[in-house]
């Protein structure tokens, strides 16, 4: 019996979570091969099983495909042996990159990579480096994965990890990469104020799927709060793309309140009861500029608490 073989036994042995059957090069080398035999069309499914190696009836054909799904390298339309498969958008974007600056392609790779649902619960586990084996596995098992899949999933995860450099801190792509002196200033980052929509890029993958719209902005810039359980503890400023302008100067960032005590420009003015309540955090000093409708009291409520959780937070 092939090892192929003895590999599709042991994952039908007890079902367990779908995970990938080989690390991220290999799934690389095969979406390279699609590509250069049917370009960007999509190809029946028996050529493109023949593009990644397998026979159109295979066992590991069906891995395969399935495996490149979960790393979103490939698109499939139709169903059954009806089914037309060709390199996805992101694939393409590897694979037509010829730069030399290799800086985009490696965060892309980043991205396809973890996309498989159990390499993020690994990586959810195991933020900072991986424990033992023994550890791992016992793991994987209390997550539904037989002790065959555990194993199997476990070594295909250290290599694409290791491909990655996910647990070498100066390989990460998210790390900051000096630029050339091109005789031009670095431009600006935009200036993130509350209500604009924002993506949080962690690791290479976006944290929203639809992005976040912003609560909060900590006053010295380097953190914000959207309104979501993930992010309690604020988001690094520096890990953060602005997706969509909110209300509101975009060049401007969040008034800094007066002191204790003094009045500000906008409260010696008529109270406008359209506007709605505006909250700012500065240290340990909360201000409040208010014509409170009693409809608005809910959402003063909620800005006050998002803004204490934020700031509790540390």
């Amino acid at each position: 019996m092939s090892e192929a073989t003895e590999s599709a036994k042991a994952r039908r042995l007890g079902r367990s979570p779908a995970y990938p059957s080989f690390p991220i090069a290999k799934a690389l080398e095969n979406v390279k091969a699609l590509y250069a035999q049917e370009k960007e069309y999509a190809a029946p499914l028996a050529s493109a099983l023949k593009a990644f190696g397998y026979g159109p009836k295979s066992s590991g054909g069906r891995q395969a495909l399935a495996t490149m799904k979960y790393y979103g390298l490939i698109d499939v339309t139709g169903e059954g042996d009806a089914r037309r498969i060709k390199a996805s958008e992101i694939a393409l974007k590897i694979i037509r990159d010829p730069r030399e600056d290799e800086t985009e392609k490696r965060q892309h790779i980043h991205r396809v990579a973890m996309t498989p649902v159990a390499h993020k619960l690994l990586h959810e586990e195991y933020r900072d480096s991986l424990a033992s084996d023994g550890t791992v596995l016992y793991f994987l098992h209390g997550q539904g994965f037989n002790e065959a899949a555990a194993r199997e999933l476990l070594a295909e995860f250290k290599e694409t990890a290791s491909f990655i450099g996910l647990y070498e801190p100066h390989k990460l792509v998210d790390k900051p990469i000096a630029k050339e002196d091109s005789g031009d200033a670095d431009e600006e980052p935009p200036v993130i104020a509350v209500g604009d929509l924002i993506q949080w890029v962690s690791n290479g993958a976006d944290q929203f799927p639809d992005g976040a719209v912003v609560e909060a902005v900590h006053p010295s810039g380097a953190w914000l709060w959207v309104s979501e359980k993930l992010t309690k503890s604020g988001i690094p400023m520096n890990q953060v793309e602005l997706l969509e302008r909110g209300r509101g100067d975009p060049n401007m960032p969040p008034p800094r309140p007066t002191a204790l005590g003094q009045r500000s420009d906008a409260e010696n003015t008529t109270p406008d009861p359209t506007k709605k309540p505006k909250v700012t955090l500065d240290d340990d000093v909360m201000t409040i500029v208010a014509s409170v409708k009693m409809a608005d009291l809910a959402a003063l409520k909620k800005k006050i608490e998002a803004l204490e959780a934020f700031y509790n937070a540390g």
